[in-house]
């Protein structure tokens, strides 16, 4: 359950830009889904960043039959909430969105791997804090990029 984490990171200084004001709204977004009841099953097995434990690092259990749907589920829910790539036209914002929407969109890809039982929840929670630190690298470099 990452795509909060992640934009909330993007999102923390106050929206100044088309691109923060549309990752506040997305991040509001995916929080709003994510605190959902239904979806705390997901929570139990993959927290948020830097809430993962080693037991969360290291699970070799795949998803039962009801943690992939509530997967599809979540991941149907908070397509709703990816960004829109018109916000980041701004050419001083351009490689921030495009680590944006490629981490969305990595980050889809390994739900579905999750949802299909390609991935342990170990697997999952581990390639999902790699891309989180991945992202925010690309985040640090674009903003640097771009106040120069």
């Amino acid at each position: 359950m990452l795509t909060a984490a992640v934009l909330a990171g993007c999102a923390a200084s106050p929206p100044t830009s088309p691109l923060a004001i549309e990752i506040s709204q997305s991040s509001d977004c995916v929080e709003s889904i994510e605190n959902q009841p239904a979806f705390a099953p997901l929570r139990l097995k993959s927290p948020g960043l830097g809430e993962m434990t080693s037991t969360h690092l290291g699970d070799t259990s795949k998803p039962t039959p009801e943690e992939q749907a509530l997967a599809r589920e979540y991941l149907a829910a908070v397509s709703a909430c990816e960004p829109n790539a018109q916000s980041m036209l701004n050419p001083q914002e351009q490689a921030a969105g495009r680590a944006i929407l490629t981490t969305w969109h990595e980050q889809e890809q390994l739900y579905v791997a999750l949802t299909s039982g390609r991935l342990t929840w170990g697997q999952f929670n581990r390639m999902t804090e790699a891309l989180g630190r991945r992202m925010d690298r690309q985040l640090r470099t674009a903003m640097a990029a771009a106040g120069s």
